[in-house]
């Protein structure tokens, strides 16, 4: 099977599976964070090379100070698992704004990120406090601080980490947008939509979903397969 380097995941239905079944939110958020690390252990198994994980949005601090603070709590649980980091040769990047994170969430990434730079199983690419367009500013921003031209490649080597393109993007939960997700880096993304919730997502359909991804033709504006 013809598998994707880099697999990004917008994880969406928390809250609605949370709230079919009469529980707080924060109950789907706790599930949904399971999952991802499952997903995360099954994408390193079947040799994905790269895995970006949309975690909480720049317009995600719209939501309740309760459901915000949560959500940063569940982000620090899993920035503690640097044994399991370790193990697994799991590389692990944020992609995002700092500013405006609780402290010791900032402080737990710059530890994390440092010692893991030299992992490459797999690269697990965490988007915290992030949004697409924002980082396209930023980089841009960066690049005339510099005093350079403003070009494609300029603006990927200025982005928050250098990552190749992903080549798949998927969002689970029913809704059909990229919700200001990696826009730059999705020109030629292969797009996934899937009805499940993000806490019902199993290992079984994230395989069938790259095994559909295998059967595409991607010709990047070229014929029969050309680049």
């Amino acid at each position: 099977m013809n598998k994707p380097d880099h697999v990004a995941i917008i994880m969406d239905g928390n809250g609605r599976w949370a709230k079919a079944r009469g529980l707080a939110r924060l109950h789907g958020h706790k599930r949904g964070l399971d999952v991802a690390e499952r997903i995360i252990d099954h994408s390193l198994e079947i040799g994905i090379k790269y895995l970006s994980l949309y975690v909480f949005s720049t317009e995600n601090w719209k939501r309740p100070d309760s459901e915000v603070s949560n959500l940063f709590s569940l982000a620090d649980r899993y920035m503690s698992r640097f044994e399991k980091f370790c193990k697994d040769k799991v590389r692990v990047v944020v992609s995002g704004e700092r500013d405006g994170l609780p402290v010791k969430l900032v402080e737990k990434i710059k530890d994390v990120e440092n010692r893991t730079k030299d992992f490459d199983a797999i690269c697990v690419n965490l988007c915290i406090n992030y949004g697409g367009q924002r980082e396209v500013v930023e980089a841009v921003k960066k690049i005339c601080a510099k005093g350079e031209s403003v070009t494609v490649e300029s603006i990927k080597q200025n982005m928050y980490n250098v990552l190749p393109d992903p080549d798949l993007i998927l969002r689970t939960g029913g809704q059909q947008r990229l919700s200001n997700f990696l826009l730059f880096q999705s020109a030629y993304s292969e797009l996934i939509f899937t009805d499940t919730l993000w806490p019902d997502f199993t290992n079984e359909e994230y395989d069938a979903i790259l095994e559909e991804y295998s059967r595409r033709t991607r010709n990047f504006g070229g014929i029969n397969g050309s680049k």
